[in-house]
This record gives structure tokens, sequence and C-alpha cells, in this order.
């Protein structure tokens, strides 16, 4: 199976492995596409120059449908915080349908309060989560030095607040500091690392927004 995307990879972390529920997680749609802006950014599809303006510096497609969709919508000057609120309509879906096409999720249909029809996405393919959660576990319990997709990737979860989500166990405060110092730590380049930071600051407003209602 090619590499899943950071985005892939974020989703399935999201998701709960036998139910498929969390679709709905709260900043989920961020995560996912802060996720999809730093994979560009990590393929030098895109830069993050001064003021958090984004350049692209190859626009020919990547054959990745979610990450196609979001690179057409880019254009040069535009600032990342824009390049995130215009992707986070779409990006979960498009990135819960390639893992569906993968095969790596089923798509089953449910009814909510037994009226409301929608969607859970449940694991089809264990084998790919599994082995996610052995990187993390590797890098962020054992103290494995992270390549910069995994640490991108570690970067993205801290963002989104994900931690429990990607390491169940060990301690908590440990594992939240862990991840920290991997999303800011030098094996993330400087563009990708201001992607991430962009991430978590949308986050954190889309937080303080809802608890405020």
């Amino acid at each position: 199976m090619p590499e899943l995307t950071i985005a892939e990879e974020v989703v399935l972390i999201a998701l709960d492995s036998e139910t498929g529920g969390g679709k709905m997680r709260l900043g989920l749609d961020w995560a996912v596409a802060g996720a999809i802006i730093v994979e560009l950014a990590l393929i030098q599809r895109i830069t993050l120059g001064d003021n958090d303006i984004v350049t692209v510096l190859e626009p020919v497609a990547t054959g990745v449908g979610h990450l196609d969709a979001v690179l057409a919508d880019i254009a040069d000057g535009v600032k990342v915080s824009k390049a995130l609120r215009r992707a986070r309509g779409g990006a979960p879906d498009r990135t819960i349908a390639a893992l569906v096409d993968r095969g790596v999720l089923h798509r089953r249909r449910t009814w909510l309060l037994g009226m409301v029809p929608a969607h859970r996405y449940p694991l089809k393919e264990t084998s790919v989560a599994t082995g996610i959660r052995v990187r993390l576990t590797a890098t962020v319990l054992k103290g494995h030095d992270p390549d910069e997709r995994t640490a991108a990737l570690i970067g993205v979860l801290h963002a989104a607040k994900l931690w429990q989500r990607a390491v169940p166990t060990g301690e908590r405060k440990r594992i939240r500091e862990r991840m920290g110092s991997i999303s800011q730590g030098q094996a993330i380049s400087p563009a990708v690392r201001k992607a991430i930071v962009r991430t978590q600051v949308a986050i954190a407003a889309m937080a303080a927004a809802s608890s405020s209602h």
C-alpha cells in the first residue's frame, strides 16, 4: 500500500477504530486541513515565508485528491490562516473517502436518534492503524528520534490536542510535553513548523469561540 498522507494518519488516530465514530470531533476539520498544509510544505509544493505568506513552489498535482484539492485552491500571497479556512470545509470528507477507497476504512450507514441518516467509518485494515501507533509509541514513549514525517504528524496531533488518542498508554503530562517538544524540534523544517503553529492557533481560537457560547 502506498504511504499514507499525514491527513489520513490524523483521521485514523481521531476516529474510533471499532465504531468508526469521531468524524465530528471538535477541531478535527482544522487538524485535517492543517495536516494537508503541512504535507504540501513537507513535499515542497508550497513554502511559508515572512508573515505566514504562502508561496506555491510547484503547482503540479500530486495525484492525491485531498492534497490536490487544497493545492489548486492556494494562490501565491495568501496567508496560511486563510488557506486553512478554505481547506477545512471539504478536507475531512475527502480524506476519509481516500481511506475508504484504499480499503483502510469501511463506510457504514447508521441513524442518529433513529431518524437522521449518517455514516461511520470503522477500521477495515487494522494493521495500518497499528503501524501508526507503533511509530508514535516508539517516538513519544521510547524516545526514538523521529523522521520529519513522523515529527510533522506528532506536531499536528499535538496542535489538535489528540494526545490521548495518539498514545493511549503512559503518563499524560509526559506524553503532552514530549509531543510538544517534538513539534518544535529540529526534525521539522521551519516551513512545516509554521504550518503546525498556525493550525494550533486556529484550533485554539475555534475552541475558545465554542466555549464562549
